[in-house]
């Protein structure tokens, strides 16, 4: 017994000895890991404890007024819009589409005994849209009579001329979008629009298959029907996408395809503005350029619409006061009021401009959820977190101290946002957030 307990007693102490360790171990990872912090949140939590007498600010002089955007590049977008849309603020915007179809297949042979059934062009929804699609759209369709390269670099306003004839087999051919709605053609399809063109292009491919090789696209677009319209989202390169010739083989029905999704096809984007029919403010600011008209409202809009510059004419001044902004914020409230068919941007973003003028990332654009720039459906917000870009502004002349306000992706998105200007002292307007030490 008196061994036992001597043999107890000494494993006892050597497992106390380990537990300790352990937990000597545990303890101190721990206080490692509370100590880590994201970025954007070191110096908050000093903030909070005021152990760096931290000062906060909202009233930072800001300048901003809205102008016209730049011409995008919207060559071979992963979707392109097609439709016409009247917004009571920004006017109207009409979307059209520049595309070369190719044979899907290098041979191309139609027989001796061929009849023509139909030759209807196809475009797959993309499933998004933006507007009332319960309004109809009226589409024209043009055969192209120049080359589109696939080296070239299309803008939002370049074009291709194009046969003045309308290719669309019946006039005024309009259709109402369904992007949701499945479709049986002998069987069930996913959602897309068919446009039925003229016989005579069906007869020339069947009758001269070189015909068909040297086609060189089409020209789709639309214009005013009736009320608000829509503007509506496609895959063209899709299998459901194309121009599709429906015929009979030797009495077999048989159809061929020329499709858009291929290397050596191209397609791009058109985007026709008309702002001097928005609200008279909005002209009078956008188009008559008076600028003092961004105190109260400011626009922006997508498909090279309308940007919003913001300029921090006196951050350069806080140079010699030895400052450190442990953090900034620019907050931008929606307050638009027609939420139901013109819905705000998803996500905003901001360029900065260096010495040379040319438009650059910020330096803080570096992760989305750092830099921000989303909306808050419920505080009807957009913050951006632009630390770096701030303390870059007052220490050093790397950007200039003015950065545009732009919709996110905006050669795929017309979506739309009004904000507040700077003249209001209510909690909604364009304001420039500030967490600083002096030293």
């Amino acid at each position: 017994m008196k061994n036992f307990w001597n043999f107890y007693r000494a494993n006892f102490n050597l497992r106390s000895l380990h537990c300790i360790i352990l937990l000597l171990l545990l303890s101190t990872l721990w206080i490692s890991q509370g100590c880590r912090k994201e970025p954007g949140s070191i110096g908050l939590n000093i903030i909070g404890r005021n152990l760096l007498n931290a000062v906060f600010t909202d009233t930072t002089t800001l300048i901003t007024y809205s102008v016209l955007a730049d011409s995008l590049n919207t060559t071979n977008l992963r979707s392109n819009y097609l439709g016409y849309v009247k917004d009571p603020v920004f006017g109207t915007t009409t979307a059209g589409i520049y595309a070369k179809f190719i044979p899907f297949r290098a041979t191309v042979d139609f027989g001796t005994l061929q009849e023509l059934d139909s030759i209807v062009l196809t475009l797959r929804y993309a499933g998004g849209f933006y507007g009332d699609t319960l309004n109809p759209i009226r589409i024209k369709v043009y055969e192209l009579t120049e080359d589109m390269s696939i080296s070239a670099t299309y803008y939002q306003n370049s074009s291709i001329t194009h046969k003045y004839d309308e290719l669309t087999y019946y006039p005024n051919f309009r259709i109402r979008p369904a992007p949701n709605t499945r479709v049986r053609v002998d069987t069930l399809l996913g959602p897309h629009i068919r446009i039925r063109l003229k016989n005579e292009l069906g007869h020339r491919f069947l009758e001269d298959s070189m015909a068909m090789k040297s086609f060189k696209g089409l020209y789709i677009c639309a214009e005013p029907f009736q009320n608000n319209g829509s503007l509506v989202n496609f895959f063209l390169d899709d299998i459901l996408s194309g121009i599709q010739l429906y015929y009979k083989r030797d009495g077999v029905p048989t159809r061929f395809s020329l499709v858009n999704n291929s290397t050596n096809a191209v397609r791009f984007n058109t985007f026709q503005h008309d702002h001097t029919l928005g609200s008279a403010d909005f002209v009078n600011q956008v188009i008559h350029k008076d600028t003092l008209l961004g105190k109260n409202t400011l626009y922006v809009q997508g498909f090279g619409g309308v940007k919003t510059k913001i300029a921090f004419p006196h951050l350069k001044a806080l140079r010699d006061k030895k400052m450190v902004i442990n953090k900034a914020e620019l907050v931008i409230t929606n307050i638009g009021e027609d939420l139901s068919m013109f819905l705000p941007p998803t996500r905003l973003t901001l360029q900065g401009v260096n010495p040379s003028d040319t438009l650059v990332f910020l330096p803080d654009d570096v992760e989305n959820t750092y830099f921000g720039g989303n909306y808050d459906a419920t505080t009807k917000e957009y913050r951006f977190r632009i630390t770096r870009y701030i303390q870059d502004i007052i220490l050093r002349d790397r950007f200039q101290p003015y950065i545009y306000l732009l919709v996110r992706d905006a050669p795929i998105n017309p979506h739309r946002l009004v904000l507040k200007g700077t003249d209001t002292l209510d909690a909604s307007r364009i304001r420039l957030e500030l967490y600083y030490t002096e030293h």
